[in-house]
């Protein structure tokens, strides 16, 4: 890459578990805050990438409701766009790749990025049973599999019996979570410890999923502004994108940004249920297979360990953004800014996405060395 990519600033909403406030409101309050931390005003925006897809189950799929696209969000803003896309049932970390496609290529200069969820009144998107079934919810919902990740505690209990892990070592993921959510001023599960008798306590979702392993649906919304280096805003605190790629290449991201799974100052692992993290600190080979519940047990995964794990909290801690919290945290790490957070400068990994269809991003706090 001959130009550097980066973002620019980063802006976000409140986060609440239900509100009389739309969809839209929460959108705009997001990407105001992201125009204003990146110095920038909103004819300076020529460029838009969204993922407005609703990701919870039954979810009504509503343009205004549960869901706002790049038209909606335009007209709101009266943006003024030479590129625009909505990527379909995709992730903050495509969101990025994609925006730094159009900019190397010219097409535009400032790309604004917004996720937005929201909970509909009347509405249970978490743990009941209860709401009727759209969509293709209709042929999984009735039956018990899919609906609040079925799928995924089956592959939870598959890791477990093959490498000896426990509810205790879930147990681990989900109180880190709640500390780190403590210094998190958004975090719907700030300052609210969770001991391990009423974590064990806890009603069971899908075995050996229990309530606490499960992120809370929300409504809030997060937005980022992208540039090239050459078009970064006097006053902006820039974190360089050195690497992107997807589930079927994870090794891309590390050829591209010539580092390494050993080089990383933290990582932001998508934890929509506590199993998660695991998946991919064996998958990059942080961990030997089947290590990562006794190197996050052990403690390595605290901000004080050899690689500080979700530091923001989470999903599990923040509430789901469906992993806009996580890329967030990850530019605010590598940008400097991550307050009490603060661990040491270096690359920042950020994972999004399940098992089957995670994406990479990789932010860096200084400009990369051209290689030669």
């Amino acid at each position: 890459m001959s130009r550097r990519v980066v973002i620019a600033g980063f802006g976000a909403s409140e986060i609440a578990a239900r509100s009389e406030r739309g969809i839209a409101a929460f959108a705009l309050d997001a990407a105001t805050a992201a125009l204003s931390d990146a110095k920038l005003e909103r004819d300076a925006i020529d460029g838009y990438v969204g993922a407005p897809y609703a990701t919870n189950a039954g979810s009504h799929h509503a343009e205004g409701g549960d869901e706002i696209s790049v038209k909606t969000l335009a007209n709101m803003m009266g943006l003024r766009l030479t590129w625009a896309a909505d990527l379909y049932r995709r992730y903050p970390t495509d969101m990025v790749g994609n925006a730094a496609h159009a900019l190397l290529s010219g097409t535009c200069r400032h790309v604004l990025g917004v996720r937005a969820l929201h909970v509909l009144r009347g509405q249970n998107y978490a743990t009941g049973t209860g709401n009727d079934a759209f969509g293709l919810d209709q042929f999984t919902k009735p039956y018990g599999f899919g609906t609040v990740g079925a799928r995924f505690a089956a592959r939870a209990w598959a890791y477990m019996q093959r490498h000896g892990a426990s509810r205790d070592d879930l147990f681990a993921i989900v109180s880190l979570a709640r500390r780190n959510a403590a210094d998190n001023p958004t975090a719907i599960w700030r300052d609210k410890p969770l001991a391990r008798d009423k974590y064990m306590a806890a009603r069971m979702i899908a075995e050996p999923h229990g309530l606490f392993d499960c992120d809370m649906p929300v409504c809030g919304a997060q937005a980022f502004v992208m540039c090239l280096e050459d078009d970064l805003p006097a006053g902006a605190s820039p974190a360089w994108v050195t690497g992107w790629s997807g589930f079927s290449r994870p090794e891309r991201i590390w050829q591209m940004s010539g580092r390494s799974p050993g080089d990383l100052a933290s990582a932001q692992l998508y934890d929509g249920f506590s199993s998660m993290v695991w998946e991919w600190l064996d998958g990059f080979g942080i961990t030997a297979v089947g290590a990562a519940p006794a190197f996050i047990r052990e403690g390595h995964a605290e901000r004080n360990g050899k690689l500080p794990i979700n530091t923001f909290g989470g999903a599990l801690g923040e509430g789901r953004l469906h992993g806009m919290g996580h890329l967030r945290e990850a530019y605010l790490q590598a940008s400097g800014r991550a307050g009490a957070r603060q661990v040491r400068s270096g690359p920042a990994l950020v994972q999004v996405g399940p098992y089957d269809d995670s994406s990479f991003v990789l932010l860096e706090p200084e400009r990369p060395r051209m290689s030669a």
